[in-house]
């Protein structure tokens, strides 16, 4: 009698294991509620067998609503439109968080023209599964010009999802068409406040779109009144707020072997003045611009320049149209024999067609010879004023 229960417990241990691993450990023919939605899922379209293995997933577990989300799917096959939805239905209420049930169900919705319903479900989708934000905020973006997906998509963005960034990089994209990115956060702007990349991304916008000088005005608004100085057509020409940067500020990206820094020591007018610093090494340009916005017109550029460098070649101050590109001044700077502060002065003329300009520091040097810096060169009082 023992050998027999003996005999019988190990193959009832056995059977067990072989269960197991056919349901935890992938091996043999699907078995288990979620292998079987596994190797349905793999199929383009259910077909008998998957309605077979969907409704054998209700007799042993009869909640699970990715087996009527499968039925579902079959009752849209059949052409079934009221089963179908009833299916789906159930699905969502008995598993919300299932991808496909989601994705589904905004296909459904916008096929139907449902924009609102879409975005219900996409909204779901983006906090479950953020790998697809991106993908499909790409398929979304370039119907932004109609006006339904647009205010869909503002109202949830109001909300602040915890996807609302990922709307950022998809608005400037090439893809998206500016002016219906620009009107949608210009609308997410009436409904609450635009984060720092959000009004980053609109100033970009204006600026590709040739509208500079609101752009410039957006810009200025985001900063402090105290950092504004008292030039309206060029920022902090005596560089007295080196904490203030981005879009229409100074931007400094020097190369290896310069140094741009703030300096106090005697400077032209104000509390300090601007110090580039160069090591010894060659360099093609100290990388220090800043975009503008002027209109149409004549101007007069000044400025006050301190350079104790050993150049052999000037520095020059150029100022380019952005589009088309084209140049409308170049004001070399005084040479390196002359030190202390030096005041100089340039007019030219913006035309018609050019609403914004970059302003960026050249140095003219034509060798990698020449091109070896050493010393200190101060700027200070920048200024453009219409002439």
């Amino acid at each position: 009698m023992r050998w027999l229960v003996a005999s019988l417990l190990v193959v009832a241990l056995a059977l067990a294991a072989h269960a197991l691993l056919r349901v935890d450990f992938n091996l043999g023919a699907p078995a288990g509620p979620d292998r079987l939605i596994e190797a349905i899922d793999i199929q383009v379209r259910p077909g008998p067998l998957d309605i077979a293995r969907a409704r054998s997933i209700l007799q042993v577990r009869p909640d699970d609503g990715r087996a009527y989300r499968v039925l579902a799917s079959k009752a849209v096959v059949d052409g079934d439109a009221e089963r179908a939805r009833a299916l789906y239905a159930i699905a969502v209420r008995r598993s919300p968080r299932d991808r496909p049930t989601r994705e589904a169900l905004s296909d459904v919705a916008f096929a139907a023209g449902n924009v609102e319903a879409g975005f219900d479900q996409l909204d779901v989708l983006f906090r479950v599964a953020p790998t697809l934000r991106e993908p499909l905020l790409h398929l979304v973006i370039p119907y932004l010009g109609d006006d339904r997906v647009q205010a869909a998509l503002v109202s949830r963005l109001a909300g602040d999802p915890p996807w609302r960034a990922a709307i950022v990089p998809m608005l400037l994209d090439p893809s998206a068409p500016p002016s219906a990115a620009l009107g949608l956060l210009e609308r997410l702007s009436r409904r609450t406040q635009l984060s720092a990349g959000e009004a980053d991304a609109r100033i970009t916008l204006l600026r590709r779109s040739g509208q500079d000088e609101e752009a410039r005005q957006l810009w200025l608004a985001g900063i402090s009144v105290t950092s504004h100085g008292d030039d309206a057509l060029l920022f902090d020409g005596g560089f007295e707020h080196p904490e203030v940067t981005g879009e229409y500020g100074w931007r400094a990206a020097p190369p290896p072997g310069v140094a741009i820094l703030s300096d106090g020591d005697d400077p032209a007018e104000g509390l300090q003045a601007l110090a580039i610093d160069f090591s010894g090494r060659a360099i093609q340009s100290p990388g220090l611009t800043q975009n503008l916005a002027l209109g149409p017109g004549a101007y007069r550029f000044s400025f006050a320049v301190d350079n104790a460098t050993d150049a052999q070649r000037p520095f020059a101050w150029r100022l380019s149209c952005n589009h088309p590109h084209e140049p409308l001044l170049s004001m070399p700077l005084a040479a390196a024999a002359a030190h202390g502060w030096i005041n100089l002065q340039a007019r030219f003329t913006v035309p018609v067609g050019c609403p914004g300009q970059t302003l960026h520091l050249d140095f003219l040097a034509r060798s990698i010879a020449e091109q070896q810096l050493s010393g200190r060169l101060r700027l200070d009082a920048i200024h453009i004023s219409r002439h």
